[in-house]
């Protein structure tokens, strides 16, 4: 697997057709992820602190791009920020002309974010009526549940509940809604960023025997 700092060497290549010349950089982004980025941090390397935020307030969403352009030719350091708050810091890379696209990836995010990309990462989203009151997570292969996922914590309509740092396996989840019914979902193989998963009225229902 190549490393972050590898991929993003080639999206900050100084040297262009447009010559040694150049004195500003511009490169674009691609977010070829999972997840959507809130923050987008540039600064030169020799800087103290980081720039403002570069995209202000827009969020860089799955399958979209944003070019960052009019810097001084310069060693710069970036900080991505995702929709959890997980920061990837890329340091000290020169960036000068026309640097082209750089293709962000599940794979590249995770790594540099410091996650195992042996492990599984995923999201469920309550976008049913209910509120979840528990949630357990189990490997198939097991005999018992182990610990309530959400403690002391409530899945309201709308929430999301992170996944991660689960080694790749098959795995069954158990949900315990407010009326503690409950749903059994068998035998869920997960590994890598497996992105969102939506939990419906009729899918609670239907898993519930409704």
């Amino acid at each position: 697997m190549r490393s972050l700092t590898l991929a993003i060497c080639f999206f900050m290549l100084c040297l262009t057709s447009s010559g040694a010349a150049a004195q500003t950089a511009t490169a674009t982004l691609v977010n070829e992820t999972s997840f959507e980025i809130h923050r987008l941090f540039l600064s030169p390397s020799s800087a103290s602190h980081w720039g403002p935020d570069q995209l202000g307030k827009d969020i860089l969403e799955p399958g979209y791009e944003f070019t960052l352009s009019g810097m001084p030719c310069d060693d710069y350091d970036i900080k991505l920020v995702d929709e959890h708050g997980d920061e990837c810091v890329i340091e000290g890379d020169y960036l000068c002309g026309d640097a082209g696209s750089w293709i962000l990836t599940d794979e590249e995010l995770l790594g540099c974010q410091g996650f195992d990309t042996d492990t599984a990462s995923a999201s469920l989203v309550n976008d049913s009526s209910y509120d979840i009151f528990a949630l357990f997570i189990s490997p198939s292969r097991s005999n018992h549940w182990g610990q309530d996922q959400l403690g002391n914590e409530i899945l309201e309509p709308g929430d999301a509940f992170i996944f991660s740092g689960l080694p790749c396996d098959n795995y069954d989840i158990k949900l315990v809604d407010e009326d503690k019914d409950v749903c059994i979902v068998q035998g869920i193989y997960l590994c890598g960023a497996e992105g969102e998963a939506f939990l419906t009225d009729d899918e609670l229902l239907d898993c519930q025997g409704w």
